[in-house]
C-alpha cells in the first residue's frame, strides 16, 4: 500500500486498518492524521468551523490515527514509494521463481531499479 503525506481521512483508514490487521506493508509517508468525520458549522457571518462528529476507533489498536497519520512500515518519499514497493515483491517472488532465466531476469531488474533509486536518492547519475 503507497502513502504519502497527502492521503487522508478514509484511504487513511483504509492504511490503517491493513496495517494493523497485518494484511499489507506500508510504503511511502506518513498520512495527514484525519480520522474523526464532521464537518464545517457556520459560528458567525464570516466564519465556519470544523466540529468532529465521530471517532474511528480500531478494535486492534483501541485507538485511531488522529492528529497523528499512518506510520509506513517502510518510510520513503512519496514519489519513490513505488519503486521501492516494486523491489520488495520482486526480491519475495525471487525464491519461488524455478525457471533459472527468470530468476536471473528478475535479479536484472532489480538491479536497475536498485540503481534508479540510488540515482531519486542521491540526484547523481
Amino acid at each position: 500500500m503507497l502513502t504519502s503525506k497527502r492521503t487522508f481521512s478514509g484511504a487513511e483508514e483504509f492504511s490503517y486498518n491493513l496495517k494493523n490487521l497485518k494484511r499489507a506493508t506500508v510504503v511511502g509517508e506518513t498520512t495527514g492524521g484525519g480520522a474523526h468525520p464532521g464537518g464545517g458549522v457556520r459560528v458567525g457571518e464570516h466564519f465556519m468551523m470544523f466540529v468532529p462528529r465521530g471517532r474511528a476507533i480500531s478494535p486492534v489498536t483501541k485507538t485511531n490515527w488522529e492528529g497523528t497519520g499512518v506510520k509506513p512500515d517502510v518510510e520513503v518519499p512519496a514519489e519513490q514509494a513505488l519503486t521501492v514497493a516494486h523491489v520488495a515483491a520482486l526480491k519475495k517472488s525471487l525464491p519461488t521463481l524455478p525457471n533459472p532465466q527468470m530468476k536471473a531476469a528478475v535479479q536484472s531488474l532489480i538491479d536497475q531499479m536498485e540503481k534508479e533509486l540510488g540515482v531519486m536518492k542521491t540526484g547523481k547519475k
